[in-house]
C-alpha cells in the first residue's frame, strides 16, 4: 500500500510555481552546446556543469581536433635517484590529526591528495565531515602568506624572531602579562611549547576563547558537579533523546561522533533486533538535527527555559514556576517525560544553549534520570571546546587598563568572529606588541604589529588530545609549500629553546605519553594514535540550586521577547568561519535549505506572507544595534515569529574565495552573565533589492514519481515488509538480469536510509 503523504523539496514544488514546472519536465532533456564548445572559443565557451561534464564524455580529444590545435608536449624527468618509498601510480597513506580526530591522508608522488578517517582509531567514535574532506585543499591555497611579516612587509624569520624576542624581554621587565590568546588548544605538544615560553617568561598566560563558545556546559558542570568540563555523549546508551535547541547530529559539540552513536540505535542492524531509539526535539530553526527527530516541537528561544522548567516539573514533580505555556508543547513534553522515565538510566536531554542557567536545568533533569555514568560521562571528557568567555573579556580588560605588554593570536580571529570588534581593537592599541600565528593576514592579523605563518597541519608535526586518554598524532605529509614555520617551533625558539620540532614531538611521546605503553614511536607513526583506555564513568550528584537556575533562565528569556526572535547558529559545512575561503565548502549545500555559497535570514512562509516577502526577496535584520539586509528563504518548521541566521559568513580579509560572501552574523550576538548569547529580540522589515540564492533542492525530482517508502516502528515490528512494496505471500517472480560469472572487483554502495541522517556529504556513507 503506498503512502498517502505528499512530499517536496521547496515551496515551488509544493505551489508547482511556472518556473518549476517547466524545468522539471526537461530535467532529462537537456541539449548540450557541442556547436558552441567546438567553435573557435574552444573550452572558454561558459556552459552549465552538466553540460561541462557531458562534453568530457564526447571527448576532449575530438573538442581538440575540431579547435585544429596543436597537442601540447609535456616531457616527462624521471627521478635521478627515485625515494624508496615513492612508486609512481601508487598512492602512499600518512596518519594524522585533523581537530582532534585521527585521519589517513593519502598523497600521490609527495603530494596529498585526499583526507578520510582512520578506521582503526580507538577512542574517539567519529566519522569524517566535509570539513575535514576539504581540509587538503587550504594546502594549496595561493592566497596565504609565503613568509613572515612585520608592520605589513615581508621580512626573514630571524628578523622576526629578534623583535619578538626583544618585546617579550620588554613586556617581562615592565611586569606586564604576555596573553596567547588562542581557540581551544588541546595539544600536548603545543601546551609543553608554552611551557617552555613561560618558564622563560613568567608572566605569559594562555586564554582560550572559541568563536562558538560552550562555556556554559562547562561553568554548569563546575557549579554542580564540581567538574569544569565538556563531558562526553554516549547516545549509543540512550534509548530516548530529548533535545532542547541542540544540533548534536551537526554542529553541536562533536556532531561527527554522535552521529555515529546515535545511528546505531536506529540502523538496519537495530532493527532488525526489534529496536529503535526514541527522539524529540524542540527548536526555533529546522536543523539537520531536528529533520531526523520522531517528534519535531518548534519552539521560540524565548521558550526553551520554559519546556526545560515544564521537564523538571513532570521528571521529578516539583512545581517550578514559568513551565511552558503552548498545548502542543506541553503535550510534547508531558509525552516526554514519560518515555524519559520508563528509561531512566538510558535516556539523556540535551540543551544547546550558552546559558549556564539553561544548562544547570539540563544537569538537574539528567541528574533525576540517572543519565551521569551512563548516557553522560564527566570522566573521559571532551577536550575540544575549552574556551571560556569570561577569560577573554577579562583579557579585553587588562589590554584597555594598559596591562598587557604583548599579545600572541593563535588560530583566532575575534576582530572578526567577537561579537564588538571595535572593542578588540581598541583594545590591541593599547598592547606593546601584538602578533598573530595566522596562514593569511586576515581581519585580526591585520591590525597587529607582526604575523609569523604558521604552517598547515600537512606540514607540521604535533599531537592532540581531543578525549581524557586518548592522544593521537600529527606527521607531515609534504615539506612547507612556503616560507612558514609552525607555532610550536616559533614558540620554542623565542623561549631560547633550540630543538627541531620532530625532536620535541618526538621526545614528549617518548618520555610521557608512550611511558608504560607497548608501542614505541614507530608504531605510533604507523597507527597515528595511543589510548590510555577509558575510566570508568561515575555517577554524580546533583548540588545546583534549581530555582535559582529557573528564575535567572526566565529572566534572560524575557528580554529576547518580541515581534521576532532572532536565534544565530553554525552551518555545518562553513562552521564558525575560520575555513572560508575553501571553496569546497562554500559549495556543499545546506543539509535543510540547500543554500550554498551564501548565508540568509529563514523565517517561516506564513510570516513571510504577512510581510508580503516573495521569493528572492530581501530583508533588513536587526537586533543589539546591528542591521544588516540578508536574503529570504521561506523554511517550512520554523518557528512562528522567529529567524534564523548562520555565522562564519562576511568575511572581508580571508581570500578571493571567501571574500564578501554573505554578511557577518557575529554582531548580534551578546554578552550575558558572563557567556555569549546567540539569541536576541529582532526587527524584521522587508527592503527593496531582489537577491537570488543558488539552491540545489530541486535538482532531482524525478519527473514526479513516488519513490519514498516508509513505515512506521510499531508496523515494522509485525511485518519487516511493511509499505516496502514487497509481498510476502509467495508468487513468481522474474529476473531480468542474465546470470553469469563477473570475475574480479566489483563497485557497489548500499545506504541505510534509516541510519542516513541527510548531511548530505557522501563520506559519511563509506
Amino acid at each position: 500500500m503506498d503512502s498517502n503523504k505528499k512530499y517536496w523539496k521547496g515551496l515551488e514544488e509544493l505551489k508547482q510555481t511556472p518556473a518549476f514546472v517547466q524545468k522539471s519536465k526537461g530535467e532529462f532533456a537537456e541539449s548540450i552546446p557541442v556547436e558552441d564548445v567546438l567553435n573557435e572559443a574552444g573550452l572558454s565557451t561558459k556552459t552549465p556543469r552538466r553540460d561541462f561534464l557531458k562534453a568530457l564524455g564526447f571527448g576532449v580529444g575530438a573538442v581538440t581536433l575540431a579547435a585544429c590545435n596543436s597537442t601540447p608536449v609535456h616531457k616527462a624527468v624521471p627521478y635521478l635517484i627515485k625515494p624508496e618509498e615513492i612508486t609512481p601510480g601508487i598512492p602512499n597513506f600518512y596518519t594524522s590529526t585533523f581537530n582532534g580526530q585521527s585521519i589517513l591522508v593519502r598523497t600521490r608522488e609527495g603530494r596529498p591528495i585526499n583526507v578520510e578517517a582512520n578506521p582503526n582509531a580507538i577512542g574517539l567514535n567519529q566519522g569524517t565531515d566535509s570539513g575535514t574532506a576539504a581540509s587538503v585543499l587550504d594546502l594549496y591555497d595561493e592566497s596565504k602568506l609565503k613568509t613572515a611579516q612585520l608592520k605589513g612587509q615581508d621580512v626573514e624569520w630571524s628578523k622576526l624572531d629578534s623583535t619578538v624576542v626583544a618585546a617579550l624581554n620588554a613586556a617581562s621587565s615592565a611586569g606586564k602579562q604576555i596573553t596567547i590568546v588562542a581557540s581551544t588548544v588541546n595539544s600536548p605538544t603545543t601546551l609543553a611549547a608554552i611551557a617552555k615560553l613561560t618558564a622563560k617568561y613568567p608572566t605569559t598566560n594562555l586564554v582560550q576563547v572559541d568563536a562558538v563558545s560552550y562555556s556554559a556546559i562547562i561553568e554548569a558542570n563546575k557549579n554542580t558537579f564540581g567538574k569544569a568540563v565538556v563531558p562526553s555523549y554516549n547516545f549509543d546508551k540512550a534509548n530516548v533523546v530529548v533535545s532542547v535547541a541542540a544540533d548534536f547530529l551537526g554542529t553541536w559539540l562533536a556532531g561527527e561522533e554522535h552521529t555515529q552513536q546515535y545511528v546505531k540505535n536506529r540502523d538496519h542492524k537495530s532493527l532488525k533486533n526489534g529496536k529503535m531509539s526514541r527522539h524529540i526535539q524542540f527548536e526555533s530553526g529546522l536543523s539537520m538535527t531536528g529533520s531526523n527527530a520522531d517528534v519535531r516541537i518548534a519552539i521560540k528561544p524565548s521558550e526553551e527555559v520554559a519546556v526545560l522548567i515544564s521537564l523538571y516539573n513532570e521528571i521529578t514533580g516539583s512545581s517550578l514556576a514559568g513551565g511552558i505555556a503552548t498545548k502542543r508543547a506541553q503535550t510534547a513534553v508531558t509525552l516526554a517525560a514519560k518515555e524519559l522515565l520508563s528509561n531512566k538510566g538510558a535516556a539523556v536531554v540535551v540543551a544547546g544553549s550558552n546559558d549556564v542557567n539553561i544548562q544547570t536545568l539540563a544537569n538537574a533533569i539528567n541528574s533525576a534520570l540517572a543519565s551521569y555514568g551512563s548516557t553522560i560521562d564527566l570522566d573521559n571528557y571532551s577536550k575540544q571546546h575549552q574556551g571560556s568567555d569570561a577569560a577573554f573579556t577579562q583579557f579585553l580588560t587588562s589590554a584597555q587598563a594598559g596591562q598587557v605588554g604583548v599579545a600572541l593570536f593563535l588560530n583566532s580571529n575575534p576582530v572578526y568572529d567577537y561579537f564588538k570588534a571595535e572593542e578588540v581593537k581598541a583594545a590591541l592599541k593599547k598592547v606593546d606588541f601584538t602578533l598573530s600565528f595566522s596562514q593569511r593576514a586576515d581581519e585580526t592579523a591585520s591590525e597587529l604589529t607582526a604575523i609569523a605563518p604558521t604552517s598547515t597541519f600537512l606540514e607540521s608535526w604535533g599531537d592532540a588530545s581531543p578525549k581524557e586518554g586518548l592522544f593521537s598524532i600529527v606527521q607531515p605529509t609534504i615539506n612547507p609549500v612556503f616560507n612558514t614555520r609552525q607555532a610550536d617551533q616559533s614558540l620554542l625558539v623565542w623561549a631560547g629553546d633550540t630543538t627541531d620540532i620532530y625532536t620535541f614531538v618526538k621526545d614528549l611521546w617518548t618520555s610521557t605519553i608512550l611511558a608504560g605503553s607497548a608501542k614505541n614511536w614507530n608504531a605510533v607513526l604507523q597507527t597515528g594514535f595511543e589510548y590510555k583506555g577509558a575510566k570508568t564513568a561515575s555517577s554524580y550528584s546533583f548540588s545546583g540550586n534549581v530555582e535559582a537556575a529557573a528564575s535567572a533562565a526566565l529572566a534572560a528569556a524575557k528580554t529576547v521577547v518580541g515581534d521576532f526572535e532572532l536565534k544565530l547558529y553554525e552551518p555545518s559545512a562553513i562552521r564558525d568561519g575560520k575555513f572560508a575561503n575553501n571553496a569546497y565548502l562554500q559549495e556543499v549545500p545546506d543539509p535543510v535549505s540547500k543554500v550554498t555559497w551564501d548565508n540568509y535570514a529563514a523565517i517561516n512562509p506564513k510570516d513571510a506572507e504577512k510581510l508580503g516577502l516573495a521569493e528572492d526577496s530581501t530583508v533588513t535584520v536587526e537586533a543589539n544595534g546591528y542591521k544588516v539586509e540578508l536574503p529570504v528563504v521561506q523554511q517550512p518548521g520554523q518557528a512562528l515569529g522567529t529567524v534564523s541566521v548562520a555565522i562564519g559568513y562576511g568575511r572581508t580579509k580571508v581570500g578571493k574565495a571567501g571574500n564578501n560572501v554573505g554578511q557577518n552574523a557575529y554582531p548580534f550576538a551578546s554578552l550575558v552573565n558572563g557567556t555569549i548569547q546567540f539569541v536576541a529580540k529582532a526587527t524584521i522589515a522587508k527592503s527593496t533589492r531582489i537577491y537570488q540564492l543558488a539552491q540545489t533542492q530541486t535538482h532531482h525530482t524525478i519527473e514526479g514519481r513516488n519513490i519514498i517508502r516508509e513505515t512506521t516502528f510499531a508496523k515494522y515490528l509485525k511485518d519487516p515488509n511493511s509499505e516496502s512494496g514487497r509481498f510476502t505471500d509467495k508468487h513468481k517472480t522474474y529476473d531480468l538480469w542474465n546470470k553469469y560469472e563477473q570475475p574480479g572487483h566489483k563497485w557497489v554502495m548500499a545506504i541505510d536510509l534509516n541510519a542516513c541522517t541527510g548531511c548530505g556529504f557522501l563520506y559519511c556513507c563509506l
